[in-house]
């Protein structure tokens, strides 16, 4: 696939479809997601994968915990406990806007998607140890976006989402996951619902020149 046929094709999916993943392209995912880039060839990264019945009674669990009105304690919530800066804030709400405005009162898809992990039947968990610099946080957003470049290539679908990842004792009761490694990303993958409307939204960017700067 051509790269900018790729770019376009990375979007996140809130609804996928019953069809499994195979696991060999899965392993290949994976492969390609190891030639990101880290900080003195550390790769700091560990990956779980949990499918079938793992996945259902992970789901199961957040359902119960989120009905039960249980706050968030994921690994990395003390990054998440930060005030925005103007310009970002300023694009997630025109995101929120403009989401609104496409579901237009259709917002419980939006929720419901979320409460059900977006129907993926399989999680992508990711870690770090705890004992990281703070670059290692870069060298996973970089393996994670290899993996779901590499995933769009292979034509499935992709959802990096916190809600995957809110409650991490619930994760590591199926996934041999250790105390000693933060889970700080998740991704579901698979292939989209291609009759869910929700899939249809596509979120904006910002025109380049509002970010770039050159200096010569």
């Amino acid at each position: 696939m051509d790269f900018k046929d790729v770019l376009d094709h990375r979007r996140a999916t809130r609804k996928f479809s019953s069809q499994q993943v195979n696991d060999k392209v899965l392993t290949q995912i994976i492969e390609d997601a190891q030639r990101a880039p880290s900080l003195l060839n550390s790769q700091p990264w560990r990956v779980y994968v949990a499918q079938g019945e793992v996945v259902d009674k992970i789901r199961k669990e957040f359902q119960d915990l989120v009905e039960a009105g249980e706050p968030s304690r994921e690994d990395f919530s003390k990054l998440l406990k930060v005030e925005w800066d103007v310009f970002p804030s300023k694009n997630m709400s025109s995101m929120s806007d403009n989401l609104s405005f496409f579901l237009r009162g259709e917002m419980d898809q939006f929720q419901d998607a979320q409460e059900w992990l977006y129907d993926a039947h399989t999680f992508i968990y990711m870690t770090i140890p705890k004992k990281s610099p703070a670059w290692s946080l870069f060298d996973l957003g970089a393996f994670s976006q290899t993996l779901m470049l590499s995933a769009a290539n292979h034509g499935l679908a992709t959802m990096p989402s916190h809600q995957i990842v809110k409650y991490p004792d619930v994760i590591r009761k199926y996934l041999p996951i250790s105390e000693d490694e933060a889970i700080g990303m998740a991704i579901g993958i698979g292939y989209p619902d291609k009759r869910a409307s929700i899939n249809s939204y596509h979120s904006k960017r910002l025109p380049v020149d509002s970010i770039l700067k050159i200096t010569k």
